[in-house]
């Protein structure tokens, strides 16, 4: 690490400390081994007279007690358990900082935090709990598999925590979308930065935009312009295709069904909802058919012509010439993005980490809108995204669990979310001060999905909605679909939350 990065590293640990003891203040401890004295809730009235708006966290020590978290593994290409710790020799910005904050928590409750990782914790939380031993407090994996653990009451009803997830370090989208009959079993907050990380959207090559005179996303942004027809658009304007067998110039790289469901959310096309009686509802066949038709027509018109559009697939093996260098197609394509290949391409914050050689930079902007009459963006969460979950074991310490995933969030929204969103994303990978104020639109308009984890067979009515027409679909899935999504309900009612 250079010199200069140290520097900025050790001030932004000073500052980040300091932003955490304007909030609470330090007891009589000393500091040993260049640790961080134990932290201790302010609880004097405030001689200001100003009223004392810091948030108040319970006092507790837990006497060097472990605290234990059963996390996917942090190396994975995909979909890792990062920043959760520091791995040894950890040089970068955010791996640093993810030791300050746990340095903090560890030191104002005494405790030792554990790590155990695994592909996939949930294949193991049914037999642990069987066994009668469940050595983690809490499991941090995809959403998408949690849902049957819940089904059996293997999950604590999170709502029993005494959190308040209307703070900013939690969610409060998730809390509302996730919670149903009172009971919520899985929730993102600011420890771990995958939610906001496994976020899609739109980026766009500066280079093919200037080569082919087109008007910049972030204009039709400023004049309420962007939108499906205003994106198609700018796709079809470019075209350059290569050599035969060699790899040109397009306007979109296409991730098939996911950019495709991804923008269908965009355009206000939700997969589910809560109706008055708060039923779980899809209305894509009812309320939303036409745009939703509207739009497939349209997006099916781009992604099949092979002149302004390319599959993942067929640009990786276009530049088989370069494709041992990369793991995979995602990888492999956003490279290709970055050499100036595609207009756009869609995919998650964490893909910029292959962007940052671009010459002329990137710009980053929402999913489209249907149209100008849409009031807001919308975008979903990668259901492969990982997140927080506690498993439901007899006899744990209910409090212990709150204070220290609380205060562990609350303490990451200053070190980890900060070093991560605003200074990586927002400041060091951000070519131009307007991607900041894109990401903080798309971060806060995220839709969460119960049949994320709780599924119901909607991919396959939105399939056949996309390969025949959105009213054939529903005439096949009328009964079937709502049948499915009552089922959904109804076991949900049914676990045992107490």
């Amino acid at each position: 690490m250079t010199n200069a990065r140290r520097l900025l590293c050790l001030v932004l640990a000073i500052l980040t400390i300091l932003s955490v003891l304007t909030a609470v203040s330090c007891g009589d401890g000393t500091e040993e081994g260049g640790s961080t004295t134990a932290l201790r809730i302010d609880d004097r009235p405030d001689e200001s007279g100003e009223e004392d708006t810091a948030p108040k966290f319970a006092e507790a020590d837990y006497g060097g007690e472990p605290f234990t978290v059963y996390m996917r593994t942090a190396s994975l290409t995909h979909y890792p358990g990062m920043y959760i710790f520091s791995p040894e020799n950890a040089t970068d910005l955010v791996n640093e900082q993810a030791a300050v904050r746990n340095n903090i928590v560890e030191e104002r409750y005494d405790i030792e935090f554990k790590f155990i990782e695994a592909e996939q914790p949930r294949k193991t939380i049914s037999n642990d709990m069987a066994g009668g031993e469940v050595p983690y407090d809490v499991v941090l994996d995809q959403r998408f598999g949690l849902g049957s653990l819940a089904y059996n009451g293997l999950l604590l009803n999170l709502k029993n925590l005494d959190i308040n997830y209307d703070a900013s370090w939690w969610d409060a989208n998730a809390a509302a979308e996730y919670t149903y009959g009172g009971m919520l079993f899985i929730m993102p907050n600011d420890v771990s930065v995958s939610n906001i990380s496994g976020c899609r959207f739109m980026w766009f090559n500066k280079e093919v935009l200037e080569d082919f005179s087109l008007t910049s996303p972030y204009e039709y942004v400023d004049q309420n312009q962007w939108t499906i027809d205003t994106f198609f658009q700018m796709v079809r304007s470019v075209s350059a295709p290569g050599p035969a067998g060699q790899i040109g110039v397009y306007g979109l790289a296409n991730e098939q069904t996911n950019l495709r469901n991804f923008m269908l959310t965009g355009i206000g096309s939700f997969n589910v909802e809560y109706d008055s009686d708060n039923n779980i509802v899809c209305k894509i066949g009812t309320d939303y058919a036409e745009k939703t038709q509207d739009f497939f027509d349209k997006f099916k018109a781009v992604v099949n012509d092979s002149n302004i559009c390319i599959d993942f697939d067929t640009a990786r093996s276009l530049d088989s010439g370069n494709r041992s260098k990369y793991p995979d197609e995602f990888f492999h394509t956003r490279v290709l993005f970055s050499q100036g290949h595609f207009l756009f391409v869609q995919t998650s914050m964490g893909g910029s980490l292959h962007f940052e050689e671009m010459e002329k930079g990137f710009g980053l902007v929402m999913n489209p809108k249907y149209n100008s009459d849409q009031e807001k963006y919308y975008h979903k969460i990668d259901t492969n995204a990982i997140i927080w979950t506690v498993p439901k074991v007899p006899g744990a310490d209910l409090d212990r669990i709150t204070n220290v995933m609380d205060f562990w969030a609350y303490t990451s929204s200053h070190t980890v979310m900060e070093a991560y969103y605003e200074l990586t994303m927002k400041t060091k990978r951000a070519s131009d001060p307007v991607t900041a104020s894109m990401l903080d639109i798309i971060k806060d308009s995220i839709k969460y999905y119960i049949t994320d984890i709780f599924s119901a067979d909607i991919s396959k009515f939105i399939n056949a909605s996309y390969n025949g027409s959105v009213s054939s679909a529903w005439k096949s899935y009328s009964k079937s679909l709502p049948r499915d999504l009552q089922k959904v309900r109804d076991q949900i009612l049914a676990i045992d939350a107490e």
